[in-house]
């Protein structure tokens, strides 16, 4: 995409056939003659935060330091659970099948559970979570073997799944206490997984 800047400001965006419909161009390139003649500057991206932690909005394309870049808002994500509520504010409760409603013919009605929406450090701590069980699964034998068997389980692999878990225990503490977005983005990029033996 490209803008036509002139005078200090964005007239018109495009591709080169949009913005000089009547031009054509070889190979679908304008020269840097024809581009400078003509104000043409190729649009650039402006911030775009991780889109894990943040939701990213595009916005307007706007001259920044005079290259036209197309601007973002880039809005955290939130960081901790919340009751499901409508519109109205009621707390909604998790639908579940009773046969008996409906005169017998069956129907969906509201539980005693509460919809709960999930914020951004119970999905990072499944994800840790999940890694860790992922890391351990390849040594799980070890240790049912050792509960039926009495066979010591190595101690390098003991070693390594007390590193796991610590590991994780370390990460998951770390997610509770992140204050915002971003420390929960330093806290996911520290993760320190050990080297199975």
């Amino acid at each position: 995409m490209f803008a036509i800047v002139k005078d200090g400001a964005i007239t018109a965006t495009g591709t080169l056939k949009q913005l000089f419909p009547t031009t054509s161009f070889p190979g679908g390139v304008a020269n840097e003659d024809f581009k400078t003649a003509n104000g043409i500057k190729e649009i650039v991206n402006g911030q775009r935060k991780n889109q894990t932690y943040y939701y990213t909005t595009p916005g307007d394309i706007a001259l920044v330091d005079g290259v036209p870049t197309q601007v973002y808002t880039n809005t955290a994500k939130r960081l901790d659970d919340e009751d499901a509520k409508d519109e109205a504010g009621n707390q909604l409760y998790v639908q579940v099948w009773d046969p008996s409603a409906n005169g017998g013919e069956g129907a969906m009605v509201a539980s005693s559970k509460k919809q709960v929406n999930y914020g951004i450090k119970t999905t990072m701590t499944e994800e840790v979570k999940s890694r860790a069980n992922s890391l351990l699964s390849s040594t799980d034998w070890m240790v049912i073997r050792k509960a039926e068997r009495d066979v010591a389980i190595p101690s390098a692999n003991a070693t390594y799944r007390a590193a796991v878990i610590t590991e994780c225990a370390r990460l998951e503490s770390a997610i509770a206490g992140a204050g915002d977005v971003d420390a929960l983005a330093t806290v996911m990029g520290s993760q320190n997984w050990p080297q199975e033996p």
